[in-house]
């Protein structure tokens, strides 16, 4: 990873576990994800304006990309929200984060990228992982199949799987974004105006598939329209972070030279997000939890410098 990588994810890190933070606290569902959605889409709409042109040159690839990682991000919130309806923060949020790394790693080695991750890379990869099964553990003893079959291991798998998923889409439909050129050669929009664009309309598309859910049903839009009226203000400010966070990550891709290491990276805000949980939730703090930080957090070190 590059300097530029490695600062642009260190900050969005900050950003992700506060969203995270105020989400679990404020009111942990789909309702309150969707209306973070629409409150980062109308926040960052003015981008997508700024940058008509290159929204003018899309093809249908990158429009049906768009509708993937939609589709991945409703999955995505909805799997977090029912996550941390079911059990603890400082749980659910390890979890969701530290699958990904697999599932991107599989998904590169198949796409023939093997070659661009190294072995070091590799190794702290697996030490992230490892140390995140540690986190919800209250004693070693409990290390055993049985006490991550529920319904918070679920739904955060769920919500890792998802992750996986727009972080591949939104890798490639970004790659193409960034080489749109005009007739005469020119690169339409640069790295950090193609990220802008991309959450903006990457929460615009979310918004597309989660109004089905959250609308479906009288009691969903009665507690959809009391939040609309009581928790807008925590709803921009959450929309505000999830999307200022999610430019950060979309234009550190174009830094590195496999989108694992931005994923892999990511999970310092795994024992940001377990601080937060202890300090601001009361969530207990065992040893397994304190291991399972330290291992991960030696795991992001040998990504970095892998």
């Amino acid at each position: 990873m590059t300097i530029t990588a490695i600062i642009l994810v260190l900050i969005s890190t900050f950003m992700h576990a506060s969203w995270n933070f105020f989400g679990k606290k404020t009111s942990p569902t789909l309702g309150f994800f969707f209306l973070t959605m629409i409150a980062g889409a109308v926040l960052f709409s003015p981008f997508v304006f700024w940058q008509w042109h290159l929204v003018a040159a899309f093809d249908h690839e990158i429009i049906i990309l768009l509708f993937a990682t939609g589709l991945f991000q409703s999955l995505y919130l909805w799997g977090l929200a029912e996550a941390y309806r079911a059990g603890d923060m400082s749980i659910a949020y390890p979890i969701a984060r530290s699958s990904p790394l697999i599932i991107v790693a599989i998904s590169s080695t198949l796409l023939g990228q093997q070659s661009t991750i190294s072995s070091q890379a590799v190794v702290g990869i697996l030490m992230i992982v490892i140390g995140c099964l540690f986190i919800p553990l209250t004693s070693f003893r409990d290390f055993k199949l049985a006490n991550y079959q529920n319904r918070t291991t679920a739904f955060a798998l769920l919500a890792a799987f998802a992750t996986a998923g727009y972080s591949l889409v939104d890798n490639r439909a970004t790659e193409l974004m960034r080489g749109l050129t005009d007739a005469t050669g020119t690169t339409l929009a640069s790295p950090w105006q193609v990220s802008l664009v991309y959450v903006a309309l990457q929460s615009a598309f979310a918004v597309i598939w989660m109004i089905w859910f959250v609308l479906s049903t009288q009691k969903q839009r009665l507690t959809f329209r009391k939040m609309l009226t009581k928790q807008w203000r925590i709803g921009l400010l959450t929309g505000a972070l999830m999307l200022g966070t999610y430019s950060l990550v979309i234009l550190s891709m174009a830094f590195v030279s496999n989108v694992s290491y931005v994923v892999a990276f990511r999970q310092l805000s795994i024992p940001l997000g377990v601080l937060l949980a202890v300090i601001g939730l009361g969530e207990s703090l065992k040893l397994p939890k304190i291991v399972g930080v330290f291992i991960t957090f030696i795991g992001l070190i040998a990504v970095a410098l892998g």
